[in-house]
């Protein structure tokens, strides 16, 4: 009876070391973890969201771009710095809005979409994470983005961009998926400029993903 005993707490012992070395080691398929991450972060209605750009410039490290954001369906609110300039915009609907920086009053552009379509990365973000085909996306670790666990996934696509298709080549993406949801959080954009070959990083983070944000006209 005790050598019964014994096998049979051996037994359970090593199921149940077996199914956690299993869980421990088990890892998702990538390429179904990046379509379902982008599909998640595509279909939500709201979020905020941080966008930082570096470019090589006469040889020099510098940031361009490094806003933060926020999303509620068709409406867009951003402020931060562009080239050294500060911008406060506001996107409602086909409407966009621009505060002077000196004056503080918010100017209507004349010709939005145009207005819009310059601004595009910047006003809206899942711009940068429209590709065409992931090609081969590899699974290169775990991390934490602000304190989440997430998987980090690596993949060199082709983008569905057609202002960055013109000024950008050899785009190379890192995602990180928050483990718990499936939801993309965080991507590093990497890129070479066609005409010059100078490199160009662009960062984004996003969160309260989902949340209630109200975004309003400004008074002018």
């Amino acid at each position: 009876m005790k050598k019964r005993g014994l096998w049979l707490l051996i037994g359970i012992s090593i199921v149940l070391i077996g199914g956690f070395l299993g869980r421990f080691l088990w890892q998702p398929d990538p390429t179904d973890l990046v379509t379902h991450g982008l599909e998640r972060l595509n279909a939500a209605t709201s979020f905020r969201y941080s966008l930082t750009q570096h470019q090589w410039v006469e040889g020099k490290d510098r940031v361009l771009t490094q806003v933060q954001g926020e999303k509620d369906g068709g409406n867009t609110r951003i402020l931060g710095q562009l080239t050294g300039s500060e911008v406060e915009m506001i996107k409602i609907g086909d409407s966009t809005y621009s505060k002077d920086p000196f004056n503080k009053k918010w100017i209507r552009f004349a010709n939005a979409p145009a207005a819009q379509k310059v601004f595009l990365a910047e006003l809206d973000p899942l711009s940068s994470l429209q590709m065409k085909e992931l090609g081969e996306v590899m699974l290169s670790g775990q991390g934490n983005v602000n304190g989440e666990k997430v998987w980090i996934c690596y993949l060199k696509p082709s983008v569905q961009n057609q202002m960055m298709e013109v000024f950008w080549t050899d785009f190379q993406y890192t995602l990180y998926i928050r483990k718990s949801d499936k939801m993309l959080v965080k991507a590093t954009i990497e890129a070479k400029n066609k005409a010059k070959s100078d490199p160009m990083t662009m960062t984004l983070e996003f969160k309260d993903i989902g949340r209630k944000i109200t975004i309003q006209a400004p008074d002018i």
